[in-house]
């Protein structure tokens, strides 16, 4: 009689193969994630991150400037002395996000 797993009643073996599938699963995960940063870090990835970043920009200030609310909101914070750009703070936090620098 084969042993069976206290917490799935399955074989040992098959959960031991499932978790074994998994954890090679996850290291192929990790060495393509670790590739990417090294290729990001590159100064060609980073001449394509800049690329990148100036058309979200373009982008994103273009949506905030023709959207009508948006115009107000910004307009409100100008009057209050707020003068930030929120397009490059929202692309900041997003390369932030992609690249993982900064944490969370």
């Amino acid at each position: 009689m084969a042993d069976v797993d206290p917490v799935t009643g399955q074989p040992k073996v098959t959960v031991e193969k499932d978790v074994s599938e998994k954890y090679s699963h996850l290291v192929d995960q990790k060495g393509k994630a670790d590739q990417l940063a090294s290729e990001l870090s590159s100064e060609k990835g980073q001449m394509v991150i800049n690329t990148i970043q100036g058309h979200l920009l373009s982008r994103v200030n273009k949506l905030i400037d023709e959207d009508g609310e948006c115009r107000a909101l910004k307009r409100l914070l100008i009057d209050m002395g707020v003068t930030i750009n929120m397009g490059e703070m929202a692309i900041a936090k997003l390369m932030q996000m992609l690249t993982r620098k900064g944490g969370k």
